[in-house]
């Protein structure tokens, strides 16, 4: 192991599900499963462009928060994607997420390491950026605004 890591990551943020049909997935993890639902969000814009690498994007993002913990899973349904298509649509397991404390510096860190991060985007005051593990395995690291650690913690703030 290094002796020290190219980004120091402070905790694990969120679990993203991309669903085809949001209301019925949200019946299952609210209804069946009993995730307490923390947000329910309208994605469009340059934010979501850059995150998708996808111009005009949209779509609708619900986050709920697993009982007994802090843990987020956010449903993510695509507008602007066929939904008969599988390959377009990408559906189940998204990526994971992890919390930095300076998102600049982590990139900075990353980018001199040699690997290739995606650009920073912006949502509100949460930023974020993404790199791929060596199997493809997307990694989001994300700042939340101020001293907010977790995503449940941000969301609670906002209601």
């Amino acid at each position: 192991m290094a002796d020290s890591p190219a980004v120091r990551l402070t905790a694990f943020s969120h679990l993203c599900v991309s669903v085809s049909d949001i209301d019925r997935s949200l019946a299952f993890y609210e209804d069946l499963l009993g995730l307490e639902r923390v947000f329910d969000v309208t994605l469009e814009g340059e934010a979501l462009d850059t995150v998708t690498d996808d111009e005009g994007s949209n779509g609708r993002m619900i986050g709920l928060v697993v009982p007994g913990s802090e843990v987020v899973v956010e449903l993510l349904c695509f507008g602007h994607r066929d939904s008969a298509d599988p390959d377009a649509a990408a559906y189940g397991y998204t990526n994971m997420s992890f919390n930095v404390d300076d998102l600049d510096a982590a990139h900075a860190g990353l980018v001199a390491a040699g690997l290739r991060v995606g650009p920073i985007a912006d949502f509100d005051g949460v930023r974020m950026c993404f790199i791929t593990d060596p199997d493809g395995t997307p990694i989001e690291l994300v700042e939340y605004p101020g001293a907010t650690r977790t995503n449940a913690e941000y969301q609670r703030q906002r209601r």
